[in-house]
């Protein structure tokens, strides 16, 4: 009965994904971070105006500003709940950091300005972009553009498993630090049925989401790799042990695979069954990681 309770308790709690993240605000409630834009744009123009940034530069600071503001946010949603849209424009500015962005991001010279000075670009060394010079900005909207990404698959992902609570519950583990035992708790598989909600229901949601977001395994490396970027040693070592050994068949079999031959090839080559020639192979490629020192 206790249990039952917890149980319901704990669904009780659970809310689905809303469509749109809303943030509380406090000159109009709940905003879509779009609305939350919409409010602060025309007034954040006009201040970067009036503080004489470039013209060029402002749409680079207000998009640097607002993605700045965006990850905050998410971070500590309720950050506008106690501030008006005054307060919310200051925040905007301290996130443009201009001086920052006049100093690592322009630093071209135009030939314009130079002819207007001298009369003779040829004169003068156009500097161009400093070969040292490394632009983070790159490597932030990747980062950013992949947050993104991982939020509208975990959104769709939610949508499509809303009527199971077992696949909530493994989309809630796999994408947050909740332990397995507590998860296993609100999918109501705690106890003997962990192991078989950790195998059946979450595996394959992680496989899903890795294929989503096109994060694959990376393959483990086999002989056929090393001997591939031209390692031969060990499989020649390989074939004069069996050799020595008086194997003349599985020393065939090891020269065939390095040979990348087909098993109809071998087949015909020895006038051995198709079923001895499969076990010889088998034999052969493990003993073949094994020297090669590749898992097998």
């Amino acid at each position: 009965m206790f249990d039952n309770d917890v149980r319901s308790s704990i669904r009780a709690k659970i809310r689905p994904f809303p469509r749109v993240a809303t943030y509380p605000t406090g000159w109009a409630g709940q905003r879509t971070f779009e609305q939350i834009y919409d409010d602060l744009i025309p007034s954040f123009n006009r201040l970067l105006r009036y503080y004489r940034n470039h013209e060029l530069d402002i749409p680079d600071l207000i998009a640097h500003a607002f993605m700045r503001l965006w990850m905050d946010i998410s971070a500590d949603t309720s950050m506008l709940a106690a501030v008006d849209q005054g307060g919310a424009l200051k925040l905007l500015l301290n996130r443009t950091n201009p001086q920052l962005y006049r100093k690592f991001y322009r630093r071209e010279m135009y030939l314009e300005d130079i002819a207007t000075r001298s009369g003779d670009p040829d004169d003068f060394i156009i500097d161009g972009y400093d070969h040292s010079h490394i632009i983070g900005y790159a490597t932030y909207a990747e980062a950013i553009d992949l947050r993104i990404d991982i939020e509208k698959v975990i959104t769709e992902m939610a949508e499509k498993y809303v009527d199971s609570l077992p696949h909530l519950a493994a989309l809630y583990y796999i994408t947050t630090e909740v332990g397995p035992d507590d998860a296993a708790a609100i999918a109501g598989r705690s106890g003997t049925k962990k192991c078989w909600w950790l195998t059946s229901v979450v595996k394959p949601m992680r496989e899903e989401l890795c294929e989503k977001l096109e994060l694959f395994k990376p393959r483990q490396e086999t002989w056929r790799d090393r001997h591939l970027a031209g390692v031969e040693a060990p499989l020649l070592r390989l074939v004069a042990r069996y050799e020595a050994e008086g194997n003349l068949r599985m020393a065939a079999t090891v020269q065939s695979m390095g040979a990348y031959e087909s098993c109809k090839t071998l087949v015909e080559r020895l006038g051995l069954s198709k079923y001895t020639i499969h076990m010889l192979r088998r034999n052969a490629h493990k003993e073949l990681n094994k020297v090669y020192g590749c898992p097998a």
